[in-house]
């Protein structure tokens, strides 16, 4: 197992950064839960995450909106699909089949926002990113763990930011 790493992000501006940051090291394919409370941040990191990798690519900037309502938007790149998930209002494994997870979970880079009880399902390739708030209204405590090979450059890239 890996060894679980921390950030201390005290503003929006460094959650930005952050994610620019990490875009460089994403895997091809992969899943990344990422855990957090109502207004954390996770849908801004993700939206972040997801556009700094378009302006690498030299590829059109998308809105990234939350997939609250639709569950799944995806993003296509040079090598790799993302899917970005919200599971909030997914209760059953029946509501994961009807939205056809399986393929994203073969395929693509899966950024999954409120994964409940996906934890549970012996995925591979499979990385944990909690975005905890902080004592401010801005700041937050990002924590990152993998026993995966693929998360691995994310992982040393996470190790190298410092602010």
């Amino acid at each position: 197992m890996s060894e679980i790493l921390k950030l201390y992000v005290s503003n929006e501006n460094q959650m930005m950064k952050i994610a620019n940051i990490l875009a460089t090291a994403l895997p091809d394919k992969g899943v990344l839960l990422i855990e957090g409370t109502m207004g954390s941040g996770k849908t801004f990191f993700c939206r972040h995450l997801i556009q700094a990798k378009q302006r690498n690519e030299n590829i059109y900037i998308e809105d990234v909106p939350s997939p609250t309502f639709t569950l799944v938007q995806t993003y296509i790149f040079e090598h790799t699909e993302i899917w970005h998930c919200d599971f909030y209002r997914i209760n059953t494994d029946d509501e994961f089949i009807e939205i056809g997870i399986e393929e994203g979970f073969e395929n693509a880079l899966c950024l999954i926002e409120w994964p409940k009880n996906l934890k549970d399902l012996g995925l591979k390739n499979l990385a944990i990113l909690e975005i905890k708030m902080g004592q401010k209204i801005t700041e937050r405590e990002l924590v990152f763990v993998s026993e995966s090979k693929k998360w691995e450059d994310f992982e040393n890239k996470f190790k190298g930011i410092v602010f």
